[in-house]
């Protein structure tokens, strides 16, 4: 009796084992635990739950360009705070120990172009959303955005006169030069 005890208790933990391993999450889509790769696109996941579906819809496209800009630039501040303490005499002491992490992300990128590829409403009423920016539009935003310094500005006028000189020079000053004999 106890063998066919064992018996079963281990096919039903083998049974468990398997089906919490598959990697499926009851009202999860697949983007979200496997997001899409690709070398041309950087893809976001977000999520919404909200009382009214289309603000679900809203927060869940914002917190998936904020995925896509958290993947462009992103800035950790970290701090370890550890702390130890023993007080007392002989075998009457006391250790007083106190570890504190903190960690905070901070993204400031300016996000243009982000697209919704995929939609899916869970269970619960939620938006899962699936969001996508080409990188190409990201760097003509970029090159857009860019603003030239002055230093360059100046460096590149230098550069244009001096061509315009030496363009002078051999308009007015041709060279006749003649074979060595």
């Amino acid at each position: 009796m106890k063998r066919l005890v064992l018996t079963a208790l281990v096919i039903v933990s083998v049974l468990l084992v398997f089906s919490c391993g598959s990697g499926k999450v009851s009202g999860v889509p697949d983007f979200v635990l496997n997001p899409p790769m690709a070398d041309d696109v950087i893809y976001g996941v977000g999520y919404g739950n909200q009382s009214k579906l289309a603000l679900s819809k809203t927060v869940a496209e914002t917190n998936a360009r904020a995925d896509i800009a958290r993947q462009i630039e992103t800035t950790i501040q970290a701090s370890v705070t550890d702390y130890a303490q023993e007080a007392g005499v002989d075998d009457s002491t006391q250790l007083i120990s106190f570890v504190e992490s903190v960690t905070r992300e901070i993204t400031d990128t300016k996000l243009s172009g982000a697209k919704p590829v995929k939609f899916e409403q869970d269970n619960d009423g939620g938006i899962w959303v699936l969001m996508q920016l080409d990188k190409a539009e990201m760097v003509a935003a970029a090159e857009e955005a860019f603003v030239r310094n002055e230093d360059a500005a100046f460096a590149e006028f230098k550069a244009a006169s001096a061509l315009e000189k030496l363009d002078y020079q051999l308009n007015n000053n041709p060279t006749v030069s003649e074979p060595v004999r």
